[in-house]
């Protein structure tokens, strides 16, 4: 096992090759492989063990009710799977993840990760720091998910692209990874950036985007 590439882990951040070898010493763990299409977890099954990816990278899609996919996000090692949803009563995976190509990952069973987590402090505050992030990116999901329109969608997106004071920024994603993550067609968010550029509420250039009006987008995302 490569412990310096298991160390990029945010899992393992500001652990050396050394120690994360004698922490793995203690506990269960075991290192897996996955081909491109094989799933790593399935959607609602029990979140009973800690995925760390190794190398490649997955999709994570969650099915609605009417059996309708969409798709969450694109997680890329090394980093880790459904961290907020290890512990807890009833806790399951929340979405499928499904390798998108050849992976290997690390996979800790729930009680080695708590055995591991009370021997190493730096582990437990790391492990801490990234459910803290993911409630955080989980929560600002949920925001976007309660607008009914993809203008209100894209409104919140652009302001929050331009904190706090800017009027100009670069798009952090592709229109389809924008329209994945905001579960509409592709087609139908380009039909809205047009319109919206053709309402004089912003200017697009490749990946560069300019704010033209933004208190009526603020008025768009306000209840």
């Amino acid at each position: 096992m490569e412990f310096e590439k298991m160390i990029l882990s945010p899992i393992f951040n500001g652990i050396t090759p050394d120690d994360l070898k004698d922490l793995l010493a203690n506990i269960h763990y075991d290192i897996q492989s996955f081909a491109k299409g094989e799933i790593l977890a399935m959607q609602d099954e029990p979140c009973n063990r800690l995925i760390i990816l190794t190398d490649g990278y997955v999709k994570a899609e969650m099915a609605d009710a009417s059996a309708k996919v969409v798709k969450v996000e694109d997680i890329y090692a090394p980093n880790p799977l459904a961290v907020l949803f290890l512990f807890g009563r009833n806790n399951r995976f929340p979405v499928q993840v499904t390798a998108k190509e050849n992976v290997s990952a690390l996979i800790i069973p729930k009680p080695s990760v708590l055995k591991m987590l009370q021997q190493n402090e730096q582990v437990l505050l790391n492990f801490l720091n990234i459910s803290a992030m993911y409630a955080s990116m989980l929560s600002k999901k949920l925001h976007f998910m309660s607008f009914r329109t993809i203008r209100q969608k894209l409104a919140m997106y652009f302001l929050e692209l331009t904190k706090p004071d800017k009027a100009e920024a670069e798009l952090d994603r592709t229109q389809l990874a924008l329209s994945e993550y905001f579960g509409v067609s592709r087609p139908s968010l380009a039909r809205e950036l047009a319109n919206m550029q053709d309402d004089g509420l912003i200017e697009i250039n490749k990946k560069h985007v300019r704010i033209l009006n933004k208190n009526k987008l603020i008025q768009l995302v306000s209840f």
